[in-house]
Protein backbone atom coordinates (compact mmCIF):
# COMPACT_ATOMS: atom_id res chain seq x y z
CA UNK A 1 0.00 0.00 0.00
CA UNK A 2 2.96 2.05 0.56
CA UNK A 3 3.34 3.12 -2.79
CA UNK A 4 -0.17 3.68 -4.00
CA UNK A 5 -0.56 6.25 -0.86
CA UNK A 6 2.74 8.13 -1.27
CA UNK A 7 1.78 8.79 -5.26
CA UNK A 8 -1.47 9.62 -3.50
CA UNK A 9 -0.37 12.23 -1.15
CA UNK A 10 1.78 13.52 -4.21
CA UNK A 11 -1.14 13.83 -5.89
CA UNK A 12 -3.25 16.12 -3.01
CA UNK A 13 -0.40 18.37 -2.37
CA UNK A 14 0.19 18.81 -6.40
CA UNK A 15 -3.28 18.95 -6.99
CA UNK A 16 -2.55 16.18 -9.82
CA UNK A 17 -6.26 15.07 -10.74
CA UNK A 18 -4.89 13.13 -13.60
CA UNK A 19 -2.62 10.86 -10.94
CA UNK A 20 -5.19 11.11 -8.72
CA UNK A 21 -8.14 9.71 -11.06
CA UNK A 22 -5.02 6.99 -12.38
CA UNK A 23 -4.90 5.74 -8.85
CA UNK A 24 -8.81 4.49 -8.53
CA UNK A 25 -8.41 2.29 -12.24
CA UNK A 26 -8.75 -0.93 -11.90
CA UNK A 27 -5.98 -1.91 -14.67
CA UNK A 28 -2.61 -1.73 -12.99
CA UNK A 29 -0.35 0.55 -14.50
CA UNK A 30 2.21 -0.89 -17.42
CA UNK A 31 5.67 0.06 -15.63
CA UNK A 32 4.36 -1.83 -12.25
CA UNK A 33 1.73 -4.66 -13.58
CA UNK A 34 1.54 -6.35 -9.59
CA UNK A 35 0.60 -2.72 -8.18
CA UNK A 36 -2.89 -4.03 -7.56
CA UNK A 37 -2.03 -7.21 -6.22
CA UNK A 38 0.26 -6.09 -3.95
CA UNK A 39 -2.57 -3.24 -2.81
CA UNK A 40 -4.49 -6.31 -1.96
CA UNK A 41 -2.36 -8.47 -0.47
CA UNK A 42 -1.19 -6.05 2.06
CA UNK A 43 -4.20 -6.13 3.64
CA UNK A 44 -7.45 -8.28 4.83
CA UNK A 45 -11.39 -8.03 5.15
CA UNK A 46 -11.03 -7.37 9.18
CA UNK A 47 -7.82 -4.96 9.50
CA UNK A 48 -8.52 -3.19 6.09
CA UNK A 49 -10.28 -0.17 7.64
CA UNK A 50 -7.75 0.73 9.86
CA UNK A 51 -4.90 0.10 7.44
CA UNK A 52 -6.30 2.66 5.28
CA UNK A 53 -7.42 5.24 8.15
CA UNK A 54 -3.45 5.12 9.01
CA UNK A 55 -2.08 5.96 5.78
CA UNK A 56 -4.99 8.62 5.24
CA UNK A 57 -4.27 10.15 8.70
CA UNK A 58 -0.30 9.79 8.50
CA UNK A 59 1.06 12.53 10.72
CA UNK A 60 2.48 13.85 7.50
CA UNK A 61 -0.95 13.50 5.55
CA UNK A 62 -1.81 16.10 2.44
CA UNK A 63 -5.58 15.25 3.07
CA UNK A 64 -8.17 18.29 4.37
CA UNK A 65 -9.86 17.26 7.62
CA UNK A 66 -13.07 17.15 6.53
CA UNK A 67 -12.14 14.84 3.16
CA UNK A 68 -10.32 11.93 5.40
CA UNK A 69 -13.23 9.87 6.20
CA UNK A 70 -14.88 10.12 2.72
CA UNK A 71 -11.44 9.06 0.85
CA UNK A 72 -10.74 6.44 3.40
CA UNK A 73 -14.37 4.89 2.80
CA UNK A 74 -13.30 4.93 -0.77
CA UNK A 75 -10.13 3.15 -0.78
CA UNK A 76 -11.66 0.94 1.61
CA UNK A 77 -14.58 -0.30 -1.47
CA UNK A 78 -11.91 0.09 -4.26
CA UNK A 79 -9.84 -2.40 -1.71
CA UNK A 80 -12.46 -4.58 -1.71
CA UNK A 81 -13.48 -4.40 -5.59
CA UNK A 82 -9.88 -4.92 -6.12
CA UNK A 83 -10.05 -8.46 -4.47
CA UNK A 84 -13.65 -9.24 -6.98
CA UNK A 85 -11.25 -8.72 -9.88
CA UNK A 86 -8.55 -10.44 -8.45
CA UNK A 87 -10.87 -13.46 -7.83
CA UNK A 88 -12.84 -13.31 -11.17
CA UNK A 89 -9.15 -13.04 -12.94
CA UNK A 90 -8.07 -16.82 -10.99
CA UNK A 91 -11.76 -17.79 -12.11
CA UNK A 92 -12.60 -18.23 -8.48
CA UNK A 93 -16.03 -16.93 -9.31
CA UNK A 94 -16.49 -18.81 -12.29
CA UNK A 95 -20.51 -17.48 -13.67
CA UNK A 96 -20.88 -14.84 -11.14
CA UNK A 97 -17.72 -12.98 -11.81
CA UNK A 98 -18.90 -9.81 -13.29
CA UNK A 99 -21.75 -9.25 -11.76
CA UNK A 100 -19.84 -9.37 -7.97
CA UNK A 101 -17.27 -7.10 -9.68
CA UNK A 102 -19.83 -4.53 -10.88
CA UNK A 103 -22.05 -4.51 -7.51
CA UNK A 104 -18.19 -3.80 -5.72
CA UNK A 105 -17.51 -0.92 -8.00
CA UNK A 106 -20.79 0.43 -7.86
CA UNK A 107 -19.50 1.36 -4.47
CA UNK A 108 -17.05 3.10 -5.16
CA UNK A 109 -18.47 5.07 -7.39
CA UNK A 110 -21.63 6.13 -4.94
CA UNK A 111 -18.78 6.86 -2.53
CA UNK A 112 -16.89 9.07 -5.02
CA UNK A 113 -20.39 11.00 -5.24
CA UNK A 114 -20.79 11.04 -2.26
CA UNK A 115 -17.23 12.73 -1.53
CA UNK A 116 -17.83 15.12 -4.61
CA UNK A 117 -21.51 16.01 -2.63
CA UNK A 118 -21.07 15.71 1.01
CA UNK A 119 -16.83 16.35 1.51
CA UNK A 120 -15.89 18.94 -0.46
CA UNK A 121 -13.96 17.70 -3.28
CA UNK A 122 -12.39 20.03 -5.43
CA UNK A 123 -13.35 20.35 -8.89
CA UNK A 124 -9.42 19.82 -10.22
CA UNK A 125 -9.98 16.16 -8.94
CA UNK A 126 -12.93 15.57 -11.61
CA UNK A 127 -10.62 12.69 -13.15
CA UNK A 128 -11.55 10.20 -10.44
CA UNK A 129 -15.36 11.18 -11.15
CA UNK A 130 -14.43 10.13 -14.85
CA UNK A 131 -12.34 7.23 -14.32
CA UNK A 132 -14.64 5.52 -12.08
CA UNK A 133 -17.70 6.31 -14.08
CA UNK A 134 -15.84 4.91 -16.95
CA UNK A 135 -15.16 1.65 -15.64
CA UNK A 136 -18.54 1.30 -14.04
CA UNK A 137 -20.05 1.16 -17.34
CA UNK A 138 -17.69 -1.17 -18.64
CA UNK A 139 -18.35 -3.61 -16.01
CA UNK A 140 -22.48 -3.06 -16.25
CA UNK A 141 -21.80 -4.31 -19.91
CA UNK A 142 -19.64 -7.27 -18.98
CA UNK A 143 -22.43 -7.74 -16.04
CA UNK A 144 -25.19 -8.11 -18.26
CA UNK A 145 -23.30 -10.06 -21.23
CA UNK A 146 -22.77 -12.44 -18.19
CA UNK A 147 -26.22 -13.00 -17.23
CA UNK A 148 -27.63 -13.23 -20.97
CA UNK A 149 -24.63 -15.73 -21.81
CA UNK A 150 -25.11 -17.70 -18.58
CA UNK A 151 -21.09 -18.65 -18.64
CA UNK A 152 -20.42 -21.87 -17.42
CA UNK A 153 -17.23 -22.12 -15.68
CA UNK A 154 -13.64 -21.40 -16.75
CA UNK A 155 -11.29 -18.43 -15.98
CA UNK A 156 -11.31 -14.84 -17.25
CA UNK A 157 -8.67 -12.88 -17.75
CA UNK A 158 -9.34 -9.29 -16.84
CA UNK A 159 -6.07 -7.49 -18.22
CA UNK A 160 -6.44 -4.18 -20.32
CA UNK A 161 -7.49 -4.61 -23.44
CA UNK A 162 -10.36 -6.92 -22.02
CA UNK A 163 -11.58 -4.06 -19.54
CA UNK A 164 -11.38 -1.16 -21.58
CA UNK A 165 -13.63 -2.27 -24.80
CA UNK A 166 -17.13 -2.78 -25.24
CA UNK A 167 -18.51 -6.52 -25.15
CA UNK A 168 -19.45 -7.31 -29.16
CA UNK A 169 -21.77 -10.46 -28.62
CA UNK A 170 -24.56 -8.99 -29.82
CA UNK A 171 -27.76 -7.46 -28.03
CA UNK A 172 -28.89 -8.90 -24.29
CA UNK A 173 -32.28 -9.30 -23.52
CA UNK A 174 -31.92 -7.24 -20.34
CA UNK A 175 -29.61 -4.50 -20.03
CA UNK A 176 -30.37 -4.20 -15.79
CA UNK A 177 -27.22 -3.02 -14.44
CA UNK A 178 -26.71 -0.97 -17.59
CA UNK A 179 -29.79 0.81 -16.88
CA UNK A 180 -28.29 0.57 -13.28
CA UNK A 181 -25.36 1.93 -13.94
CA UNK A 182 -27.15 5.41 -16.39
CA UNK A 183 -28.73 6.11 -13.60
CA UNK A 184 -25.85 6.27 -11.01
CA UNK A 185 -24.20 8.71 -14.24
CA UNK A 186 -26.71 10.70 -14.34
CA UNK A 187 -26.41 11.28 -10.63
CA UNK A 188 -22.67 12.62 -11.62
CA UNK A 189 -24.24 14.88 -13.96
CA UNK A 190 -26.56 16.24 -11.66
CA UNK A 191 -23.50 17.02 -9.51
CA UNK A 192 -21.81 18.96 -12.24
CA UNK A 193 -24.43 20.69 -13.17
CA UNK A 194 -25.55 21.78 -10.39
CA UNK A 195 -22.45 23.02 -9.04
CA UNK A 196 -23.13 26.99 -8.13
CA UNK A 197 -19.56 27.51 -7.31
CA UNK A 198 -17.59 30.15 -10.18
CA UNK A 199 -16.48 28.25 -13.27
CA UNK A 200 -12.80 28.20 -12.14
CA UNK A 201 -13.60 25.93 -9.66
CA UNK A 202 -16.89 24.87 -10.75
CA UNK A 203 -17.21 20.85 -11.07
CA UNK A 204 -19.59 22.49 -14.49
CA UNK A 205 -16.17 21.29 -16.34
CA UNK A 206 -17.03 17.45 -16.02
CA UNK A 207 -20.01 17.72 -17.88
CA UNK A 208 -18.52 17.09 -21.26
CA UNK A 209 -16.97 13.84 -19.74
CA UNK A 210 -20.48 12.85 -17.92
CA UNK A 211 -22.47 13.71 -21.06
CA UNK A 212 -20.34 11.71 -23.17
CA UNK A 213 -20.13 8.95 -21.08
CA UNK A 214 -24.24 9.37 -20.58
CA UNK A 215 -24.65 9.00 -24.47
CA UNK A 216 -23.11 6.09 -24.72
CA UNK A 217 -24.29 4.54 -22.39
CA UNK A 218 -28.45 5.26 -23.28
CA UNK A 219 -27.00 4.48 -26.55
CA UNK A 220 -26.11 0.98 -25.51
CA UNK A 221 -29.10 0.50 -23.83
CA UNK A 222 -31.68 1.53 -26.27
CA UNK A 223 -29.65 0.24 -29.98
CA UNK A 224 -33.48 1.00 -31.37
CA UNK A 225 -34.07 4.78 -30.02
CA UNK A 226 -30.58 6.28 -29.40
CA UNK A 227 -32.09 9.70 -28.91
CA UNK A 228 -34.13 8.19 -25.44
CA UNK A 229 -30.73 9.92 -24.37
CA UNK A 230 -32.55 13.29 -25.16
CA UNK A 231 -35.20 12.28 -23.00
CA UNK A 232 -33.30 10.80 -20.09
CA UNK A 233 -30.90 14.35 -19.11
CA UNK A 234 -32.31 16.80 -17.78
CA UNK A 235 -29.86 19.63 -19.61
CA UNK A 236 -31.54 22.99 -17.96
CA UNK A 237 -28.46 24.88 -16.77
Amino acid sequence: MDTIFRIFHHALYTRDGTVLGKLLSPIPPTGDPLLLQRFYKDSNVFDIQSDITQYIKAPQTTVPKEQRNAWIDIYVAYWKAIGEILRAESGNHRNDWAIKVYEAWKEVMNLVIRGYGSSGFQSWTLPVLYTVGKYLRVFAIKADDEQAAKVGNGAVKMDADGIGDDVTSGAFEKNERLEDAARVINRVFTLCISDRAPMEESRKWGLYHTTNLLFKTYFKVDLNNPLVTLNAIDLNM
